[in-house]
C-alpha cells in the first residue's frame, strides 16, 4: 500500500506502507506528514507559497487526535473533506483511474519496482494536468453544491 501526495505543479511525496504495517494515526504522523512537510516546505521556496494546506479523505488514521494535532503544530490547514464523496476525491476522479490504466497488464517483480513506476508516471505527468486537477476539482466542488449534494456525475451537463 502506497500514500501518495501531490499539488498543483506535480508529486509531493509517496510513501510505501510496508507489508504487515498497519496504517494507523502514528504511522501517517510519523512517516507521511513529516515527509509532505520536507517536500513541500522546499517547494515553497520556489513557489512562493505562504501556506502549507491538505486535502485528505476521511479514512480512519487521518482523523486520530495524534494526526489533527500534528498538522496543527506543523502550521498546516487541513481543508475540510466531505465524508462518502470520492466524485470529490483528486484522487479518485483523477490519479487513481489514471495510474489504473498505465498499471494495466503489467507485472512487478517486488513492491519497491511498483512504488518506482508509480512514482516515475507521476513525475511524467505534465505539469499544467496537476494544474488541471484542482481546477477540475473545485468546478466540482460548486457543482456539488449547486445541485445541494446530490450525485452530480449523473447530471447531464
Amino acid at each position: 500500500m502506497y500514500c501518495i501526495f501531490f499539488d498543483a505543479h506535480g508529486p509531493v511525496a509517496q510513501v510505501i506502507i510496508p507489508k504487515g504495517q498497519t496504517a494507523t494515526g502514528s504511522f501517517y504522523t510519523s512517516n507521511c506528514l513529516g515527509a509532505v512537510e520536507e517536500s513541500l516546505l522546499k517547494r515553497r521556496k520556489r513557489t512562493g507559497a505562504k501556506e502549507l494546506r491538505l486535502l485528505h479523505d476521511n479514512s480512519h488514521p487521518h482523523k486520530t487526535k495524534q494526526v489533527k494535532e500534528n498538522i496543527l503544530r506543523k502550521g498546516m490547514i487541513e481543508l475540510e473533506y466531505p465524508p462518502y464523496s470520492p466524485d470529490l476525491a483528486p484522487c479518485d476522479f483523477y490519479l487513481f483511474p489514471k495510474l489504473k490504466e498505465y498499471l494495466s497488464g503489467r507485472h512487478f517483480s517486488n513492491s519497491e519496482e511498483l512504488a518506482s513506476a508509480i512514482f516515475q508516471y507521476l513525475k511524467r505527468i505534465p505539469p499544467e494536468d496537476y494544474k488541471n486537477i484542482f481546477v477540475q476539482w473545485l468546478e466540482r466542488l460548486q457543482r456539488c453544491i449547486n445541485t445541494g449534494g446530490e450525485d452530480f456525475e449523473k447530471i447531464k451537463h
